[in-house]
């Protein structure tokens, strides 16, 4: 049964950043509604579109792409919250790869310049281990460090 109450704290979260149907009802679970009234505020909050998940997709792929943050990794996160392939490999595309090049390289001269100890061929598998871990694909980052110049 639809509570305005709950209705107006889900309204507040939304309205507060970008939200995805995951978050919401996550949200809901938390305010005890029952789960046969899901289905009625995530209509609601589409409707108002206080909700909407093509939204919150450019937005998340937008921040973490600041926070350096490779594709695989923004996939990943994407998908633990139930978004849809297609809507992520669609935003996922719009990332000007010459820009997404060019983030891997800074992150490789800054790392490389933080790597203290090691043969020149271990600290290149640490660098690799570390952009990898960021989320960039293993192709680009073994360009990336076969480009390098030591």
């Amino acid at each position: 049964m639809y509570d305005s109450a709950i209705y107006e704290k889900l309204t507040s979260f939304c309205a507060y950043q970008e939200r995805c149907k995951a978050d919401v009802l996550e949200k809901l679970y938390k305010l005890k509604v029952p789960k046969d009234d899901f289905d009625e505020y995530i209509a609601k909050l589409n409707d108002q579109n206080f909700l909407n998940e093509e939204r919150f997709v450019k937005a998340f792929i937008s921040a973490h792409s600041k926070k350096k943050w490779g594709k695989t990794k923004i996939r990943s996160a994407l998908s633990g919250k139930r978004i849809d392939g297609g809507l992520i490999k669609k935003y996922l595309d719009l990332i000007e790869e010459g820009d997404y090049d060019e983030q891997i390289k800074e992150l490789l001269q800054k790392k490389w310049k933080s790597i203290r100890t090691g043969t020149t061929k271990d600290k290149k598998n640490k660098l690799i281990r570390f952009l990898l871990s960021k989320g960039f694909e293993m192709g680009k980052v073994m360009a990336a460090v076969k480009e390098m110049e030591v």
